[in-house]
């Protein structure tokens, strides 16, 4: 059965007069932090202090150790960050417009809609053209329940097609299982760990891209073909209930206006305005007009599902191994209206995808998401979508989750307005081994399972209210082998506190953002590396770009690099004041052992606040002024030697792409 839209097509043209507050920043940061010799200010102060030739052979060994990712597989924002490094800012902008242009107001001939912008996303996570992708459906007619039905089976059986060739030689749900529940309790798997799972990362590499065929391609495809309106014309107040088929009897209660069992999909179901429960393990479909309702998983559902509520106080309650809009080989949707709506699950829940795409949209009101592993915008090996359009809302997970991209996917967290609470505790101690601190790997993280597979993209954005981010090691806005993550604020006062290897962070090859555009922000890690750490070849940066911001880390924070790596913190505006308790920080680079005997480079670490206000550093650094941190390089100083780095702490404007 199909059903054919009524509205005509659009396409998305970016037009010039729509401005993005993230780019605009992200360019003066940029310019700020261009190392060439013809730059205005960084690249003249790296050649007046003779740091020209230890900076070469730090992006020398970045890009040597960066080049080594397993099958020479990685998502394009880190190539280009490898490429250009000192240009981080501008390529996190460049990777997430689609995302970003959710904020914006509707314009003639842009469709921002959460389906698109997924779409539009994870092409260019993987460096491909939007060429191809369906064009938004319009809005498809559901005047009775069958004009439901034929909705339902109209957006779910086409990505059931394009995901059938991709996942036919894919490992089975219970391999996929056992690798999810490694990548959750081994932070680096250990040589017997790779090599057990060595034949499931060939196999499941093999398909990881755009090509006609691939994995993604059928995830960008999908997403695109959901993105349709409903042309609610049904009188539901009117219409008689219809009995329960016996084969769906125990998975539902309470009247229903309908339901079929669609070829290829499964039983597909309309509901009422009554409150309904449904178990999700025995449905393919719900759409439903309104009421109280509750969804459950109790059994594990692979392939497409999707349920439409289009009214009412919901809960949807996840299972031991899915939850809603989990998704396994195949498309998972939930496109929540309105209503006050709880979400819960243990594992694999609220927008995550594996070897498949899940995708969450709650449209309104003041949402409460509790959850496990791999949640809240997941995705591995696949990709995971969470958007919450409108509300208060809190965010309540234990471990990888709100918005990380695992191996080789692509995981969003996007909350578009509200005072928001995001919170993760874990499930793990530490790795550092404190016994208050849990392992969290989670609020906008990219992370890859080494030895097996690359990182994938991760992001978090909020761009409304106050918020607060709470976490524990490895969280906000951070890369861990050859991921990318962000985490993108754009406006309020908020709060971040996390530890060891937190906001804008990277550890082992790869690259990870905190940007917040504005407000008096509070910073807080309590053990080392953050707010501007890389750890081993790799990429990081904090961009702050207005307000009066309190900084407070440990060692190796505030533009802070070790082990060959680069490290970059910005702040735009205000009068801010920064405390780092212990050494390597505010510009000044640590340790660098791991790979100086083969490549004699160190770290590059660099602070800069170029706002005009009164500012506090705890260290003794030159307060409007430029400050070369690190003893002078004297022959045969040892690879612990804390160089090279620059605190930059003047008063500079920049208008466009050039600094006046």
């Amino acid at each position: 059965m199909r059903v054919h839209a009524q509205d005509p097509p659009q396409v998305n043209v970016l037009v010039s007069t729509q401005v993005l507050p993230f780019v605009q920043e992200c360019a003066v940061a940029t310019v700020l932090l261009d190392p060439s010799p013809s730059a205005k200010t960084l690249g003249p102060l790296i050649d007046a202090n003779q740091l020209r030739e230890p900076t070469n052979l730090v992006l020398a060994a970045i890009t040597q150790y960066c080049s080594r990712a397993p099958g020479a597989q990685m998502v394009d924002p880190m190539r280009l960050a490898i490429a250009q490094p000192f240009a981080l800012a501008n390529i996190s902008a460049a990777t997430a417009t689609p995302i970003l242009r959710l904020k914006l107001p509707p314009v003639e001939g842009i469709r921002n809609s959460p389906q698109r912008a997924a779409a539009e996303f994870v092409c260019k996570c993987f460096g491909s053209t939007t060429e191809g992708l369906a064009p938004f459906q319009g809005k498809i007619p559901v005047a009775d329940p069958q004009g439901a039905i034929f909705a339902m089976d109209f957006l779910l059986n086409e990505p059931r097609l394009k995901f059938a060739t991709p996942i036919e030689d894919r490992p089975s749900p219970t391999e996929c299982f056992e690798f999810l529940q490694m990548l959750t309790t081994e932070v680096s798997p250990s040589s017997t760990t790779a090599q057990r799972f060595e034949n499931f990362a060939i196999r499941a590499r093999r398909s990881m891209d755009m090509s006609e065929g691939g994995l993604m391609r059928a995830v960008a495809s999908s997403l695109a073909h959901i993105d349709a309106d409903f042309g609610v014309t049904a009188d539901w107040k009117s219409l008689e209930n219809e009995a329960i088929p016996a084969e769906i009897a125990s998975a539902v209660t309470g009247p229903i206006l309908g339901a079929e069992k669609v070829e290829g999909l499964g039983w597909v179901v309309v509901g009422s305005l009554a409150n309904n429960s449904y178990d999700m393990g025995s449905i393919a479909a719900v759409f439903e007009p309104g009421g109280d309702d509750i969804y459950t998983w109790s059994t594990l559902h692979t392939g497409n599902q999707g349920i439409i509520d289009l009214a009412g106080n919901d809960q949807y309650k996840g299972g031991d191994q899915q939850g809603p809009a989990g998704a396994i080989l195949g498309l998972s949707l939930i496109d929540d209206a309105a209503g006050d709506d709880q979400y819960s699950g243990p594992h694999l829940s609220c927008g995550a995808g594996l070897f498949g795409v899940g995708i969450l949209i709650d449209r309104s009101g003041n949402d409460r998401y509790r959850t496990g592993a791999w949640s809240m915008g997941a995705g591995i090996l696949g990709a995971g979508f969470l958007f919450d359009q409108s509300g208060g809302d809190e965010y309540q997970s234990s471990v990888n989750s709100q918005g990380i991209g695992g191996p080789l996917g692509i995981g969003a967290l996007v909350d578009i307005k509200g005072n928001d609470l995001y919170r993760v505790d874990g499930i793990s101690p530490g790795v550092d081994g404190v016994p208050t601190i849990s392992f969290a790997m989670s609020q906008g993280i990219g992370f890859g399972a080494r030895r097996l597979i690359a990182g994938g993209v991760g992001i978090l954005a909020d761009f409304g209210g106050d918020d607060r981010y709470e976490s524990g090691e490895f969280s906000q806005g951070g890369g861990y082998f050859y991921g990318f993550g962000m985490l993108l604020d754009q406006s309020g006062n908020d709060l971040y506190r996390g530890s060891h290897y937190a906001q804008g962070f990277t550890s082992h090859q790869a690259a990870g953002v905190l940007i917040d555009l504005a407000g008096d922000d509070v910073y807080w890690s309590m053990i080392s590396a953050a707010q501007g750490a890389a750890w081993d070849t790799a990429i990081s940066l904090l961009l702050d770009a207005a307000g009066n911001d309190t900084y407070r880390g440990n060692a190796l924070s505030q533009g802070s690099a070790a082990e060959q790596a680069l490290a970059m913190f910005c702040d735009l505006d205000g009068c801010d004041h920064y405390v780092g308790l212990g050494p390597f920080i505010q510009g000044e680079s640590g340790d660098n052992a791991y790979h100086f005997k083969e490549t004699k480079a160190r770290s590059f670490s660099v602070l800069i606040d170029a706002g005009s206000g009164e500012d506090f550093f705890s260290s003794k650094r030159t307060r409007g002024g430029v400050t070369v941190t690190g003893p002078a390089l004297t022959e045969g100083a040892p690879a612990s030697a804390p160089l090279f780095g620059l605190m930059i702490d003047l008063p500079l404007k920049v208008s466009g792409t050039s600094i006046r």
